[in-house]
Formats: C-alpha cells, structure tokens, sequence
C-alpha cells in the first residue's frame, strides 16, 4: 500500500527521502528549502535513529553557510547525541572547530533586534489587564453593545493593545488564502515563532515542531498529549481545530477531568463579563488560563450554531479519549458548539512574514488566534485604530487623532477609500448581521480615487515618502513613522477625508512593516 505522505506516523522511507530532496536544495544554495525538507525529514524519522543525527548534521550545514555559528554548533551537538554515524564524526568536528574560530573572530551575522522595544504601549498598563493600557474603558449602550473608549486624548502611533492569544493554531490548511501547507515545519506549535527555523520534532507524530524544550514541555501539557494521536485529523478539520483545541486546552486546565471541567463552566453559565473582569496578571497560570476561558466563553451570543463537521469524528477514533464521548456528547456539543459561535467573528488569523527571500514580500497567514480584548472593538469603515501581527500577538495602533470620551473603531472588513458603500454595506450585512452607519457610510466619503486633496504640499510629501520607503533601514523607519504620524495629527481635523491622510496612513503602516518583517532571510 503507498504512504500517504501527510499520515502522521514515522517513517524511515519519508524521511530519508525528504533529507535526499533537503541535499539538493543545499547544492543548489535554496537554503530556506532545504531547511524545511531536513525539518519534514526529522519530524518522519524515527527517534534515536541516524536519519534523526543526520537530519541535524545537515541542518548544521546550512547555517553554516548562513554563518549562523551559534546555531550551526547547536545542530552538530544534536546531531553527535542522535545517532549521526561514528564514522562521520570527523566532518561534524571540522565544522564545529571552523564556527568555534568565527565566533572567536565575532564574524557571526547579528540577529533581529528585540522589536518590542518598540512595539509597546503608549500608556501606562491596565494593572489586571496588562496587555491594554490603562486609558481604555468598557462601556455598554442599546445601539453599539459593548464597546471601547479612551479616558485620555490618544495621539496618532500610540500603541493601545499588545494582546497575546490564548487560545490559538496553527493553520497548514492550503484551502485558505496565502496559508502554507508547509507552516508545520516552519514554526513552533505553541508560541509560533519560527526560531531561523532550528526546530525539535515531535518524538511520536510527524506533523508538529518545537523551537526549545521549554515550548515542548508547555505544549505537551497544554494540549499536545491530546492532540498528538489524531494529529492528521484536526489539521484536516478547518475551524474545527481551534474548537478542539480550546477544549483539550480547557480539559488541562483541570488535570484532564472533564467532570471539574463541565462542573467549572456550569457554575458560570449565565456570567455575562469581560475580559475587564478578570485578573489576567495573576502569578497562578491556571487561574489566569481559567479567566481566558470565561473571557471566551462570555463572547459568545448563544450554542445554536449548525455542527457541519461533529467532535464525534475526532473523538471516537481518539486512542485515549474515545470514552469522552460516550459519557459526556451532550456537554462537549455544547461546547464546541459554543466556541465556533465565538469563532464566527471573534476568531482572527494570525499573518506572519516569512524568512524565505521574496522580491515583494508581505504577511502570510500562519494561524487563527482568539483576542478577547480586541474582539470589543466595533467596527467603521474609516477606522481609528488598526490591527497589526508581531509574532501571535495583536497590535493596536492608533492611525486617527481619538479625542478623551471617543470610541475605539477597528474596519472589519474593507475601508471606505477601497470600495463603495454600497458594496461594503453588502458584506457587512451578509457576515457579520449589522447595517454599518459608521461616519464614512453616513457621509458617503468617496474611494480613494474620487477623494479629493486637502494640500498639494503634503500630499506630494506623503507621496515621495510612500514610493521611498522600500528603500529605508529600520533607523530611517522609526524616523519617517514618527513625522508621518505628527502630520496626520496635526492636520487631521481640516483635512479628514482627503487623499493625504490615506496615503500617510498607508505610509505609517509600511513603516511599521519595515521595523517588524525579518532582518534575516534564507535564499
């Protein structure tokens, strides 16, 4: 019978010809190719075995030529205690005493700089919510149901939210768009860094990574143990397996008792709450994973949503777990029924740039991701604020003046400068059930090709900025940000809407992209 390469089983016969595939992108200098066959070789190969020590050895090799040193002595220590070959050695010894002299001689390429530096927030943090600052309110009202205010003046390039997500995947499903088939070997399930992918595979499924022991241990406890049978099912199961993921998550959070679980979620059935009503700078992790869940669970409008997929065919095929079903498919319906109906329009994917070179490189997706706290935030079609990815987590950044009292608007969908109101109103309606009276569909405000100039000065300056910025460094980024941001301040009140605004705007974003995409790419 042929193997079906994504069956999640080892297999001496795929990794040693995914590691054969690896060799030949070596030759050919395509390195980030070859790095991701000798991670699709690691995850087949069986452990202990010299497929794994060989993998590594290869690896090594790679960013030896990357003259990632640190790195390539990494892969060659894990190669000599994985079964590389004895009578080999002598090469690994080469390579090893050849990066211990590039070290010495500091002729290492430097790493990315720690973008949180900058990508943090402008205000002081909210003490029990600390990934929002503290200016930020919850208010609720008859038309807009619970939505987000500022108790402060914010000015254009402050940071608001830096919020991580709890609940979260990785996506390799190829239906959707710009989604990789190959993100599981790209990146670390759990925190989804890709860590120059330097990798360690799942010992017993062949479709999950690592970027350290730390990230393996978290996920084993997290959710892996669960997973890791029926890996190859949840990968197929579309939004699915982010339900079965929060609910393996949730079941550790109880040790794996689906009786404390359902016991828990019953005592806070009718909680009608926020993310402003829980703690989540806790120092007990449990209690502060318990709170994401409520948070999630309380987004929720109701449990009727049409199942078209059921958990009964992840579940009862579950080595482990296949019991579960038997004595509890009413509870388990109910809750993933209840958190695909959050994830009808709480559930975001999480865009992340690639470290493989492109000529025109921008974001692709690389999971979804549950975010409580922006999941608050209404919609306008000429919005506020606006969503960026660093890492897994959400950014918030301010790209409109927001007066003290005003609310905070995210654009769900498409902008007013990107399509008629008629056509926005449309989709508005048809995916999210709501008629948008934002101020750009009250006034009508034209796309940007209708859209009139405030200044021919400043729309000259935006203009030269937007077609030189792909040329900048990510010193002269910060620079440009931060004038870009003060013009857009300083006239925003005379010259909103008009076609500088946007193109500053859009000029403010690419500035951002520049400080937070890859410094290090592979060829």
């Amino acid at each position: 019978m042929p193997v079906n390469k994504h069956d999640s089983f080892k297999s001496v016969e795929i990794a040693e010809a995914t590691r054969t595939d690896g060799n030949k992108c070596y030759v050919e200098k395509n390195f980030f190719d070859a790095l991701l066959k000798y991670n699709e070789s690691l995850c087949y190969a069986v452990p202990d075995s010299e497929a794994v020590g060989l993998a590594y050895a290869n690896r090594s090799a790679v960013y030896y030529e990357m003259k990632l040193y640190a790195k390539s002595l990494k892969n060659i220590e894990l190669a000599r205690a994985n079964g590389y070959p004895k009578k080999n050695l002598s090469i690994l010894d080469k390579r090893a005493e050849k990066c211990q002299q590039q070290l010495v001689t500091r002729n290492e390429v430097n790493g990315d700089e720690n973008i949180f530096d900058f990508i943090k927030l402008s205000h002081e943090a909210n003490p029990k919510v600390p990934f929002v600052a503290n200016c930020l309110e919850l208010k609720r009202s008859e038309k807009y149901g619970r939505f987000i205010i500022t108790n402060e003046d914010l000015k254009v390039g402050d940071i608001v939210a830096v919020e991580p997500p709890h609940f979260k995947i990785i996506k390799t499903d190829s239906r959707y768009e710009s989604c990789e088939e190959t993100n599981r070997y790209q990146r670390c399930v759990f925190c989804l860094k890709d860590n120059l992918m330097d990798l360690i595979p799942c010992e017993i499924c062949s479709s999950t990574m690592f970027c350290s022991e730390e990230c393996l241990i978290k996920a084993q406890n997290d959710f892996h143990f669960f997973e890791c049978p029926i890996i190859d099912l949840l990968l197929k199961s579309g939004i699915m397996q982010m339900a079965m993921r929060t609910f393996f998550q949730a079941l550790s959070m109880f040790d794996g008792s689906i009786d404390a679980l359902e016991n828990f979620l019953k005592k806070n059935e009718n909680l009608s709450a926020s993310v402003y009503d829980f703690n989540f700078n806790d120092t007990d992790d449990r209690l502060t994973a318990k709170n994401y869940l409520l948070s999630l669970y309380c987004l929720a409008r109701s449990d009727n949503v049409c199942l078209n997929d059921s958990p009964e065919n992840i579940l009862k095929v579950h080595p482990l777990k296949s019991g579960l079903w038997k004595s509890h498919e009413d509870f388990i319906v109910k809750f993933v029924r209840r958190i695909l109906q959050v994830g009808d329009s709480n559930f975001h994917g999480i865009c992340g740039w690639s470290i493989k070179k492109y000529e025109n490189q921008f974001p692709q997706m690389i999971g979804i991701g549950c975010y409580p706290f922006i999941s608050l935030v209404n919609h306008s079609c000429a919005p506020n604020v606006n969503r960026i990815y660093v890492e897994d987590k959400m950014i918030l950044l301010v790209e409109r003046p927001i007066a003290k009292g005003e609310q905070l608007y995210d654009c769900y969908k498409t902008t007013f400068y990107t399509q008629p109101r008629r056509e926005r109103q449309e989709v508005l309606l048809n995916e999210y059930y709501f008629s948008c009276d934002c101020i750009a569909c009250s006034n009508d405000f034209p796309i940007f090709q209708r859209l009139k100039s405030f200044d021919k000065k400043i729309y000259k300056i935006a203009k030269k900025g937007k077609d030189e910025l792909s040329k900048l460094d990510v010193d002269h980024a910060k620079k440009r940000f931060k004038e870009y941001c003060d013009i857009i301040q300083k006239h925003h009140k005379q010259a909103f809407p008009s076609s500088e605004i946007v193109v500053l705007q859009e000029c403010i974003l690419q500035c951002v992209s520049i400080v937070i995409k890859p410094k290090f790419v592979f060829p």
